[in-house]
């Protein structure tokens, strides 16, 4: 349906500054989960004084992961009654909290209390990223819904290029003491938090939110009856959202969403229910799962070895902003032909590329020869005239993965659920995100270790072979059990999938 004009035939679309104003918090709040990524390799190697065995390294690379993975567990619980808006405060607080404990950290006590600290953090990570992906699709009108959960992915990526760069300044400053690093690195999160905290503080609750707490006081909904003060509030939260356009364009709207829950069960969907909906729950979790199977994870948390191995060791650091860079372009090209081009043809680009970059890691790296001379079990010598080529495929996968599965799947996992059972949806997802990208960060090391035993040399590449399976898998799942979802509301998709 066509958006109706304002008196003198401006279009409501122009005033839509407020619903871009509500964005931009929780796309902050995936920034600084973006920028914890891109920040870590510095401040780990700050920590350990440039000494970092793969226990203690791997222990600091996962400690954000396991306190997001608790939280996502925590989220189960609190998350319904919270609401999407108290969610992004909390986690919020978590960051501030989690950033003043490994800041403020006395020498004597640093490693320990930055694992505190980032365990607290990942905590914030898993209020932010449970409930950031939810609130901006029920606050979004439909034709830009698809472009604002999109550039949240690209916000997360802009964390990790920030990240990269204060990471790559902070350790080429003369007078600033390697040990002091990961606190000026990670200062960051303490100005930026609060101004999360405050401006969600500002925002309306989403009024597909509160319909639901409104249909769970009620027996029924009854379109007349806009005395409760849930409904009430509801429809205030949805005038501010669509400002500009009349109030009987807002009312049928918010009708709309009444109707869509107008026939269920005035009680919260338990996780039992989350079954009654199948194709969305395989589309959904088998999306979150193949993301972090097709290797992310490893790539991104260990690129530098990956350069320094495809012989550019003074050019590493340097060289991850560039690759953090060329993240940020394809995430800002996906974001601004998603609802366009669609869910599904994206997601199979981006899954070419990434197989395509695997396939040239995975040859590459299996033409090397070990570099016996250099003590290092792991390092390799790549063939004659690899080495760019190792370069280029690394940001081809990285391109890849951000035109599909970076933001394409959270978009996904926030239309295909039900409104009834959408939180409790987000937080399995986010549980299983977690999960997986722990298990494949701390499975790392082992594997490719196991695999040199039996070939030396060869781990790299054969860890390279066994994403690309994956990523033939996942495009072969995309095309029997991912929908599309172009142009659709919510309730539209909710209807479909039954």
């Amino acid at each position: 349906m066509p958006t109706p004009l304002l008196k003198g035939g401006r279009d409501p679309r122009e005033l839509r500054w407020f619903v871009y104003l509500a964005f931009l918090f929780p796309a902050c709040a995936g920034f600084l989960f973006g920028f914890d990524i891109g920040a870590m390799s510095a401040c780990i190697k700050s920590l350990l004084g440039g000494d970092s065995p793969d226990l203690r390294s791997a222990t600091m690379h996962s400690t954000s992961l396991i306190g997001a993975t608790l939280g996502s567990v925590l989220v189960f619980r609190v998350g319904e009654p919270l609401g999407r808006r108290r969610e992004l405060m909390v986690g919020a607080a978590l960051y501030f909290v989690g950033s003043l404990v490994s800041v403020a950290t006395p020498p004597a006590a640093a490693f320990a209390s930055v694992i505190v600290g980032r365990i607290i953090y990942g905590f914030g990570i898993a209020f932010s990223m449970h409930s950031a992906p939810v609130y901006i699709s029920e606050m979004s009108p439909a034709d830009v819904r698809g472009l604002l959960v999109s550039l949240k992915e690209a916000f997360i990526v802009g964390g990790i290029t920030i990240g990269f760069g204060i990471s790559a300044i902070a350790q080429n400053l003369e007078f600033l003491h390697e040990e002091d690093i990961f606190r000026v690195v990670w200062a960051l999160p303490l100005i930026l938090s609060p101004i999360i905290f405050f401006g969600m503080q500002a925002m309306p609750p989403s009024p597909r939110w509160l319909l639901l707490r409104y249909q769970r006081a009620k027996p029924s909904l009854e379109p007349s009856d806009w005395q409760h003060p849930l409904r009430a509030a509801a429809l205030a939260s949805l005038v501010r959202f669509r400002r500009g356009l009349p109030l009987e364009v807002v009312e049928a709207e918010l009708n709309e969403i009444c109707a869509s829950l107008d026939s269920e069960v005035a009680e919260e969907g338990s996780y039992a229910e989350l079954f009654r909906s199948p194709r969305a729950l395989i589309a959904g979790l088998g999306l979150i799962s193949l993301q972090q199977l097709t290797g992310q994870p490893s790539v991104l948390n260990y690129q530098e070895p990956i350069f320094e191995d495809a012989g550019f060791a003074s050019f590493a650091s340097t060289a991850a902003v560039i690759v953090g860079a060329a993240k940020l372009a394809a995430t800002l090209c996906t974001v601004s032909i998603v609802d366009r081009f669609g869910r599904r043809p994206l997601l199979f680009i981006g899954i070419g590329m990434m197989l395509v970059a695997l396939t040239l890691l995975t040859v590459g790296f299996q033409l090397a020869s070990p570099d016996v001379g250099s003590g290092d079990s792991k390092a390799v010598h790549l063939a004659q005239g690899w080495p760019p080529v190792i370069i280029f495929a690394l940001v081809l996968y990285v391109c890849g993965y951000q035109i599909g599965f970076g933001p394409i799947t959270w978009l996904i996992i926030s239309e295909v659920f039900p409104l009834r059972t959408r939180t409790r949806a987000l937080s399995m997802a986010v549980v299983v995100n977690f999960g997986f990208n722990l298990g494949v960060t701390f499975a790392l090391d082992p594997m490719e270790q196991w695999i040199d035993t039996l070939s030396p040399g060869r781990g790299p590449s054969y860890l390279f072979m066994i994403y690309a399976m994956f990523s033939v898998l996942s495009m072969l799942f995309v095309y029997k059990c991912v929908p599309e979802t172009k142009g659709k509301s919510l309730e539209q998709i909710e209807a479909m999938l039954r």
